[in-house]
């Protein structure tokens, strides 16, 4: 059988072209490191220790919270659900009141069931031909934090998956208002703000802690992450001790290193690697300008409800009027053109770009859409799907996950409370959450997914033709 290392071999060598995380892309020559058995090591003298660095990673920490202008920054080596999990837990006590996206990823979910909170869901609308989650607006904040006045802290995704950008400045200036923090989960953003061509981060828009995952759209190895401080509204102090909790306490000494590296290329080359990777892109929209059924998220979108900006590095490909599904058209890439997209999802797919891919690799694409775009099947687009319903609540996340339970096929769930977590992934975020009721259109909606080829999961880990729901 084969093994891991063998698996990846393989897959190295395949001649495949990576339209995925992570960042780097594999470019071996820019981000070559030595032999990594030779270079792992633990907290030796002289090598400092990152749950109380006072040294060599404080330095390096130092130096990331320089090049994105943060009051702190910390590596994280759990990934960015480590430092959503850390910046929540900074923020709040347990039962208290918070103000979420309900489009966040599933560890602001943990989360909310780690610290038994009550959340508040803000409903981003969905960007019209692709079924996706647009941002969220500044308004609909100060309409929530004034219907919920006890809530502690404001969590938003941004940019999304696909890019969406929301106007943190100004939800940032909602929240302090009323006294509030706002946590962004901008693991998707980590390149933002760093060059002209590319909408602003989150850290300069002032939110008061900000998560990214450098190894998404940057040179960096995966699970590499940042989370960032500004302001006096969060305690420095319970952030280091809620990382203590969540991250490791045997950080890879190559993980940290590898976003050393990272920042200091960002320092040194960044402007120059920028500036090419924006002529890329832009070369790319130009050669696949005369795609017909396939169609591309585009800067015409600004302007639109929730979406402030856009991050061009994405390329959001929606299917709806080509007559596939985003499964059929990332199979199709994969098997006609050898190229790997990062996500499907029942109407569209997403390309993940970096200053890492080749003019190659962009070409490939151009070319793999235009054949794919010829080739689509005659048959018409498909109809503009009502956005899911928002369940009602009828208890916490922790209540219902501790409550007794009953699994159930589907079909008979509706009008039920649901015990577990329902998502498709990538991107994992949740369809249902544990302690909501299950719409009587829930199941159906699940079937659509299925149908269109799109991965489901849940928190049991286990196939989603049942459900796990509260017994009565």
């Amino acid at each position: 059988m084969e093994g891991i290392y063998e698996a990846l071999q393989r897959n190295r060598d395949s001649g495949r072209c990576p339209m995925h995380m992570p960042g780097h892309k594999r470019d071996v020559e820019q981000f070559q490191m030595d032999n990594p058995y030779g270079l792992d090591i633990t907290e030796i003298h002289g090598f400092d220790d990152l749950h109380d660095a006072d040294g060599l990673l404080r330095a390096a920490m130092e130096r990331a919270a320089d090049l994105y202008g943060a009051g702190r920054t910390w590596f994280l080596v759990n990934g960015s659900s480590c430092g959503v999990l850390a910046a929540v837990g900074a923020c709040v006590h347990a039962g208290d009141e918070v103000l979420v996206a309900r489009n966040s990823h599933k560890s602001l979910y943990n989360a909310l069931y780690q610290n038994s909170l009550t959340p508040h869901y803000l409903c981003p609308s969905f960007l019209p031909g692709f079924g996706a989650a647009a941002g969220v607006e500044p308004q609909a904040v100060e309409a929530a934090l004034q219907a919920h006045p006890q809530v502690k802290l404001v969590a938003v995704t941004s940019p999304t998956y696909e890019g969406v950008v929301s106007d943190i400045a100004a939800i940032a200036a909602v929240c302090h208002a009323h006294g509030v923090p706002l946590l962004v989960d901008e693991a998707h953003g980590a390149h933002l703000g760093l060059a002209e061509g590319f909408p602003g981060n989150a850290v300069q828009a002032g939110a008061d802690l900000v998560v990214q995952s450098v190894h998404k759209t940057l040179p960096s190895l995966t699970q590499t992450a940042l989370l960032h401080w500004n302001g006096d509204r969060v305690s420095p102090q319970r952030i280091e001790r809620q990382l203590s909790i969540y991250e490791s306490s045997s950080p890879s000494y190559i993980l940290m290193a590898s976003i050393d590296r990272c920042v200091s290329f960002l320092r040194q080359q960044g402007g120059s690697a920028f500036a090419v990777y924006r002529q890329r892109l832009a070369g790319f929209r130009q050669a696949a300008a005369s795609l017909s059924r396939l169609r591309l998220l585009g800067q015409e979108a600004v302007g639109e409800k929730g979406v402030f900006a856009l991050d061009p590095s994405k390329i959001v490909i929606s299917t709806r009027f080509a007559g596939m599904t985003g499964p059929e058209l990332a199979a199709s890439l994969r098997e006609k053109d050898s190229i790997e997209l990062e996500m499907a999802a029942r109407d569209y797919a997403i390309a993940m770009t970096s200053l890492c891919d080749s003019e190659e690799n962009f070409h490939r694409l151009a070319q793999a859409l235009l054949r794919a775009d010829r080739e689509a099947p005659p048959r018409p687009p498909a109809e503009e799907p009502e956005p899911p319903r928002l369940p009602r609540r009828a208890m916490t996340l922790r209540a219902a996950e501790e409550a007794p339970g009953r699994l159930l096929p589907l079909a008979q769930t509706a009008g039920r409370i649901s015990r577990e977590a329902v998502f498709a992934y990538p991107p994992g975020i949740p369809l249902i959450v544990p302690g909501e009721y299950v719409e009587e259109e829930f199941p159906a909606l699940l079937r659509s997914y299925q149908r269109a080829g799109v991965s489901l999961k849940n928190s049991r880990r286990a196939p989603v033709d049942f459900l796990d729901t509260v017994a009565e």
